[in-house]
């Protein structure tokens, strides 16, 4: 049976007048991260805040009391975010002392795979706001090197348009990555209109370059409700990525974390991107037996050793009807190792 993966991006740079759900503190964070945790998330992705201001922050200690707190609690895995430079050593030197404890080390590297001009659109004004996000061939190189050094050796490559994905390819065939990969799909929705729109036919873009390699593939979408592709992604092998970083809810019922995370476990039930109802368990429930077991799910265990030597991560499996479609066009993830 397929096992099915979530994670959860718990705050990003998202500030609380877009959702009063944001976690600002290290406390709050860890807090956040472990109720996603126990609604189904099996990947966890933080980013420190200031406690006070919520600004973006890099601070090393605050994400060991970050990883510190929710390894007492849990077992996902656990990766931080990245600050902007161009030297990979100064751009991952967090990941570089945080592994100088197994306590605070990073399970999972992270890599943006490619450059692109980072759009924001805002309807109501019809505003768009853009930035060059750089990342050369040479910076990550260096640092799939430098997380190498620091005994991190599987990382998440997140994907925002084809060239992305076409990058990772050639780091496989040039021996700089390995299967089995890990692999974000970052499609743009209305806010953040960047690559392609999140609708089946640009996964099977993206799948058809991924034949024949193994990999565990999420669907994301940043700028808005990745819920209509969480079923989609399921029925053909892939995993789902949650969370407040990549869509705050605003005018769609300000949901937490955890809300977000147990609905994206429910059954093949189709959310729209705006005018609902906040999630809500299924009649006959109890609160207890849906935490458990997630609606109409079934609890299962991902198998995945790290440097802890924790390998049962709480994750789910769905119960989508077109897995027999999926099936038949040979779409279907690979084992993880």
């Amino acid at each position: 049976m397929a096992k099915v993966m979530i994670e959860a991006a718990i705050n990003g740079n998202a500030m609380r007048d877009s959702n009063p759900h944001i976690a600002y503190s290290p406390r709050e964070i860890a807090e956040d991260a472990i109720a996603a945790c126990r609604a189904g998330a099996a990947l966890i992705h933080p980013h420190v805040r200031d406690p006070i201001s919520g600004e973006w922050s890099h601070e090393v200690a605050y994400y060991a009391e970050v990883f510190r707190r929710v390894r007492e609690h849990c077992g996902a895995l656990l990766f931080p975010t990245l600050p902007p430079a161009k030297d990979a050593r100064k751009r991952y030197g967090h990941f570089v002392e945080l592994s100088k404890d197994p306590a605070s080390k990073p399970d999972l590297g992270a890599l943006d795979m490619g450059s692109l001009n980072y759009l924001s659109w805002n309807a109501a004004t019809r505003t768009l706001r853009s930035g060059l996000y750089e990342n050369s061939v040479e910076h990550l190189r260096d640092a799939l090197a430098l997380l190498k050094e620091c005994g991190i050796k599987r990382s998440t490559l997140q994907v925002f348009d084809a060239t992305f994905l076409r990058t990772i390819l050639l780091f496989l065939e040039q021996g700089i990555l390995t299967e089995p990969l890990m692999i974000k799909f970052y499609f743009g929705g209305p806010e953040l209109p960047m690559g392609l729109p999140p609708t089946l036919k640009s996964l099977e873009a993206y799948l058809d370059l991924l034949k024949g390699v193994r990999c565990n593939w999420f669907v994301a979408t940043l700028g808005g409700d990745v819920m209509p592709m969480a079923p989609i992604a399921v029925a053909m092998g892939g995993h789902v990525r949650v969370g407040l970083e990549d869509y705050q809810y605003t005018r769609d019922g300000q949901f937490s974390n955890a809300q977000i995370g147990g609905a994206s476990r429910c059954d093949n039930r189709r959310h729209g991107p705006s005018g609902r109802e906040p999630p809500k368990r299924r009649a006959g429930c109890s609160k207890s037996d849906t935490e458990k077991r997630g609606t109409g799910f079934q609890p299962v265990m991902v198998s995945w050793p790290d440097q802890h030597g924790r390998t049962d991560l709480n994750c789910s499996l769905q119960s989508c009807r077109s897995l027999e479609v999926a099936r038949r066009t040979g779409r279907t993830s690979q084992a993880l190792d």
